[in-house]
């Protein structure tokens, strides 16, 4: 299972992927899912946990929504 974090601007999405690099969690930027929205950028990993870590302890106003994805559809699992 992967998981995806929408933001709503492209500088939101790179500075959280910065982050999360940062703290040692394997991650790539990826387009939106279509059910996403905003800049069409966001951030694609398999740590849930560690990602949803850094985003509660960060700034990221442009957070939309968190969606789990299992290789055929998305669900929305965490939302700002």
């Amino acid at each position: 299972m992967s998981y995806i974090f929408s933001f709503s601007s492209r500088n939101g999405a790179m500075r959280f992927y910065d982050s999360v690099r940062a703290n040692g969690i394997a991650a790539t930027l990826v387009n939106t899912p279509i059910n996403g929205s905003g800049c069409g950028l966001s951030v694609r990993t398999n740590d849930y946990n560690g990602c949803k870590g850094v985003l509660m302890r960060g700034n990221y106003q442009s957070f939309t929504s968190a969606y789990s994805f299992d290789g055929q559809k998305y669900t929305t699992i965490f939302d700002d």
